[in-house]
């Protein structure tokens, strides 16, 4: 046995997401979170740079490079990117790729086609074998739920382009959803307010900066301030001017809506005994977009259910991957999907 241990390669778990990706574990048992893009010659369409590297020469020079995300909604869109953009995160992580395992947290609802492609990216990438986990129940495993007892869990997991939810009990997903509904909806919402209402054009950092400093879910106490800069539609001249949270409050309420429903009517169609489990112990919330302001509370005042954030919400889906690769046979019925370089699944 000794002699064969090291012969195997270290597991590598991957995060995919529409905005960033964050890899745990390989042989160099590190932690990285990069940028889910891939910068392009916008001339000869060749592929320069990816992830950290690929954000700093766009920004510099948007001009000459153009970045290209692979992934939209938390679905791939452009394979040959995917399979660009996961061969150097996986192989920035570990020299021993294809010996190694990669567990993937993915979006609830894939279909047949979508795991496939999800799965032979990895593989094409490099890994001896790959396992497909639904992002709630990585969530989970990384929150420390207790998804083997008798007890109904609900995590919501909401990210840039989508939130998955999932409810779990005794080993299994009783129901899990995804919808297309996150941090990028709501900056497209004030970009789109801002060239309205302002007549200026911001840039999208601009934009998360507003989101980040005065953007509220529910109703502000003190109206704060925030003072930005932008480009005159018009007159194309530089201005500052100054938007209060209560206006990026109603253009986030705005937004909320159909998430809310959402999450009504998953509570809906759930057993009554799940639902008193849930009432009793609350939603959690992980993903990046779980740190906006007052969501929480927003959700548990419309639904009328306990809700809490994760510590570090936005890594729980990596952290559970990673703990969940030693427990790769007691998943067994959370694995949607498997495959290896020989073409099993």
């Amino acid at each position: 046995m000794n002699s064969i241990l090291p012969s195997l390669g270290k597991d590598v778990s991957i995060d995919i997401g529409t905005s960033m990706t964050r890899v745990m574990g390989g042989t160099r048992e590190t932690m990285m979170s990069e940028p889910s893009i891939v910068a392009t010659d916008t001339k000869l369409e060749k592929i320069v740079a990816v992830g950290d590297e690929a954000d700093r020469i766009v920004r510099r020079m948007p001009d000459m490079w153009r970045s290209v995300t692979p992934l939209q909604d938390g679905f791939i869109v452009d394979y040959r990117i995917m399979h660009t953009m996961l061969k150097y995160f996986l192989h920035k992580v570990s020299n021993t790729l294809r010996r190694s395992r990669v567990l993937v947290g993915g979006p609830c609802g894939m279909t047949d086609v979508e795991q496939r492609a999800m799965m032979d990216a990895v593989i094409q990438a490099g890994a001896r074998e790959v396992f497909l986990i639904e992002r709630p129940v990585a969530a989970a495993i990384g929150c420390g739920l207790p998804i083997f007892e008798a007890r109904g869990s609900m995590l919501i997991d909401i990210g840039e382009g989508t939130a998955d939810m999932g409810i779990i009990s005794l080993g299994g997903t009783v129901i899990s959803r995804t919808i297309r509904f996150g941090g990028n909806d709501l900056d497209r919402a004030i970009m789109q307010y801002i060239n309205q209402c302002f007549g200026l054009m911001v840039s999208e950092e601009t934009v998360t900066d507003i989101k980040h400093a005065i953007g509220t879910a529910v109703i502000p106490v003190e109206d704060c301030e925030y003072s930005f800069s932008g480009r005159d539609m018009t007159s194309g001249i530089v201005r500052r001017s100054v938007v209060h949270q209560s206006e990026i409050y109603q253009v986030i309420n705005n937004g909320l809506e159909n998430f809310l429903d959402a999450i009504r009517q998953m509570i809906r169609v759930t057993a009554p005994e799940l639902v008193a489990d849930i009432m009793q112990h609350g939603i959690v919330l992980t993903g990046g977009m779980a740190r906006l302001q007052g969501l929480a509370e927003r959700i548990s005042t419309e639904i009328g259910v306990p809700v809490q954030v994760a510590l570090e919400p936005e890594l729980k889906v990596v952290q559970g991957l990673h703990r969940g690769s030693g427990q790769i046979v007691e998943l067994s019925r959370f694995i949607i999907n498997s495959k290896d370089r020989r073409g099993r699944v």
